[in-house]
């Protein structure tokens, strides 16, 4: 018998027909629950009856009934509702069972059954008042017989969390692990989703009830992040408040090291709660800061600013049509002659300097998909290799409303919306990439496409719950509650989900400091870049009448200097004669090397600006006066020969290419050339005007000084190019 049911329950059609007998008298419904509670009623009056008890029993019997309610219902977390609706049913019943032990005569008249099916009807009808959620099995939440909360996984804590799921989001997640943060400010909480139709995405919309229900301080929260499989989860939970409290100006400053940096790393802006670096991916991303005035936007777009200045692969131009507010700080140490070139490669603050920058940075982007895809193919990459001769260009924009908003239609805004548009379209692979950055998402501030093409979108604290959720298309389980105050962003990123951080903040003293140091290694654009900047372009200033402008790249320090210390503009002379045809300039390939060893080729620095006094600011007011053009030398598109470069910096070159390596310390490279101590090397190549840089670097475990390849580089094009200005 026992075989052969067996066999019927292993195959699903035998097991479907199969019905046994279900001889539990537990009800399954709210009618047989009430039906069965009033028989057993009417048996017990009868029984009593027959025995002649005392009412008094059945009172006091009804009073211990609804004692146990409240003592059970407080231990299960019942709600009041529930507790009222038993009670009343032990009251009724009792009531009723006091009235028949009095007057047994009535228990089997028509008014003794119709009092009490009244009441049975009531209380079924009022049944879903007194149901409560199901408590969690016990084998799922709490710890084996034989077991302590201490051997369980994640302790106390972890059992205390699984009780949480199961509150808050009705799941019986199991957790696995719990890692306490290095700062003491918190906590992750690795779990495992339970088998079925449960999605991470529940966990993560309930994350601000779960902070809730923890009664975590202000300024805490709860982030839910991917675990090791689709089914896993880490919970980070902050207990301390690192982000500020309301009125409260918590500063975190920048780390005191602007080290050089390439942008294939991740750009850091701040710290997150568990003290983890915020960090945001700018090769080929563009990215929207959005936050009102005073929220620490410009705060937030300097230690970009610095972040990007940092790297020896990127060159960083500013758009800003608030007086250049910017840029001010980040040109203040070039404007005073404290440096021979500014930190901010181009800066424009008038929307004509902004389409002249506009108007070569997208033919450059263009030009770059000709010009280097033999590079690109030697390679074996799609996308551009940059490096401190073939920088990314980053445009960065403030107060993007007053350009990018799809509501102006003046023709020269519109210009410059078109062009940046269309390079955040197309340019991101060629390293000509944008920031914008606009008081609020929507339309009326920037257009849908600006939205949808930033893959980094970073909320500045002070925006309500509707810019929030329009910004990040109405992501669950965010909350402007999480930025307490200013300084505190939401970071938006493809890899890291949406994540609240706290920005460094920089000072105007360390703004200064840092731009005098970045300086010293900020790269140069690129030979086929320069061919693209200072050619022709006939461009219409929104007069209506096309003007032909040249060598726009080469002027632009000349019209910075004239906007930023408030000299009268002048004009970049009309240009008549066209120019013959540009042959675009290749890097030279150096074979059985990958493009992250490729030694960078001699920069070749940018011509001359034309002497003409102020001269290079595009004026569209009819009869200004304009000055014939100077014919600006063309410098050679290939490297130096080797039999040009004295024997000292040949072989100091070699020495490098043997390394393969871009830096080399003191004494190593000394070693190398036959020097017995650092001193002769650096007495060496002092005349050549070649010195060790100040900032520490490891190589081989050792973290000392040294030389840098560029530097010998720029001796070499000092020495073979007297005449050539840098830019």
């Amino acid at each position: 018998m026992t075989a052969t049911r067996s066999r019927i329950r292993s195959t699903g059609t035998a097991n479907a027909a199969v019905r046994r007998v279900d001889w539990s008298p537990a009800p399954r419904t709210p009618l047989a629950a009430t039906m069965q509670a009033a028989a057993g009623l009417v048996a017990i009056a009868g029984a009593t009856t027959l025995a002649e008890m005392n009412p008094f029993w059945a009172a006091g019997g009804a009073a211990v009934g609804a004692l146990g309610t409240v003592v059970n219902g407080t231990i299960n977390d019942h709600t009041p509702t529930t507790l009222l609706y038993r009670m009343g049913c032990w009251a009724g019943a009792g009531g009723w069972l006091t009235w028949m032990l009095t007057a047994p005569a009535t228990l089997w008249t028509t008014t003794g059954l119709a009092s009490l099916a009244i009441g049975a009807l009531g209380a079924g009808v009022l049944a879903p008042l007194g149901r409560h959620a199901p408590p969690v099995k016990s084998a799922e939440l709490v710890p084996a017989p034989n077991a302590t909360l201490a051997n369980r996984p994640g302790g106390r804590i972890g059992w205390e969390w699984e009780l949480r799921f199961q509150r808050v989001c009705r799941l019986a997640v199991a957790v696995t692990d719990v890692h306490p943060w290095d700062n003491g400010a918190g906590y992750d909480v690795v779990a495992e989703l339970p088998p079925g139709p449960a999605t991470r995405s529940q966990i993560a919309s309930a994350a601000d009830a779960l902070a809730s229900d923890a009664r975590l301080p202000e300024g805490c929260g709860v982030e839910i992040r991917a675990g090791m499989h689709r089914g896993g989860f880490v919970a980070a939970v902050a207990t301390k408040n690192r982000l500020g409290t309301p009125g409260e100006a918590v500063k975190i400053p920048y780390p005191d090291d602007y080290s050089p940096r390439t942008v294939l790393d991740p750009i850091e802006l701040g710290e997150h709660r568990d003290s983890s670096t915020a960090g945001i991916a700018m090769r080929e991303d563009s990215v929207l800061v959005v936050g009102r005035k005073r929220g620490g936007k410009t705060n937030q777009l300097d230690v970009l600013t610095l972040g990007l200045s940092r790297c020896r692969d990127v060159l960083v131009w500013h758009i800003d049509m608030n007086g250049g507010g910017m840029s001010q700080p980040w040109l203040h140490a070039w404007l005073e002659g404290e440096t021979d070139v500014p930190a901010i490669d181009w800066a424009a603050s008038t929307p004509q300097e902004a389409l002249l920058m506009v108007k070569v940075a997208l033919p450059i982007a263009l030009d770059r998909k000709s010009s280097y895809r033999t590079l690109k193919m030697q390679a074996n990459d799609k996308l551009l290799p940059v490096s401190s001769t073939l920088p990314e260009i980053v445009i960065m924009i403030d107060e993007s409303a007053e350009l990018m908003s799809p509501t102006n239609r003046d023709p020269l805004t519109r210009q410059i919306r078109d062009g940046l548009e269309e390079i955040q379209r197309v340019a991101g692979n060629e390293a000509v990439n944008v920031v914008f950055s606009s008081l609020r998402p929507t339309q009326d501030m920037i257009s849908p496409q600006i939205l949808k093409q930033s893959a980094t979108k970073l909320a500045l604290y002070g925006l309500d719950e509707a810019d929030l959720g329009h910004l990040y298309s109405w992501a669950k389980g965010i909350s402007m509650d999480d930025l307490p105050t200013k300084g505190c962003a939401f970071l938006g990123t493809s890899s890291d989900g949406i994540r609240p951080m706290k920005g460094w903040y920089l000072e105007p003293d360390q703004i200064r400091h840092a731009a005098k140091i970045v300086t010293a290694y900020r790269p140069r654009l690129d030979p086929a870049g320069l061919d693209v900047a200072n050619t022709v372009y006939d461009l219409d200033m929104g007069t209506g009448r096309p003007e032909r402008y040249e060598h726009i790249y080469a002027g632009r320090h000349q019209r910075m200097r004239a906007a930023f210390t408030g000299q009268t503009p002048a004009t970049i002379p009309e240009t008549r004669p066209t120019p013959a045809q540009r042959q675009p300039r290749r890097l030279a390939a150096v074979p059985g090397a990958t493009a992250a060893n490729w030694p960078d080729p001699i920069p070749t620095q940018q011509p001359a600006p034309q002497a003409t006094g102020a001269a290079g600011w595009p004026d569209p007011i009819p009869g200004q006066p304009t000055a014939r053009p100077t014919v600006l030398p063309t410098l050679p598109s290939t490297p130096v020969p080797m039999t040009e470069v004295p024997g000292l910096l040949a072989s100091a070159l070699a020495a490098f290419a043997d390394a393969n390596d871009d830096r080399m310390h003191s004494e190593t490279l000394a070693a190398a050339l036959g020097f017995e101590t650092v001193w002769a090397l650096a007495d060496a190549l002092r005349p050549f005007e070649v010195k060790s840089r100040p900032h520490k670097f490891k190589r081989g475990g050792a973290d000392r000084r040294g030389y840098w390849l560029d530097d010998l580089n720029a001796a070499v094009h000092r020495l073979t190019h007297p005449t050539a200005e840098s830019g």
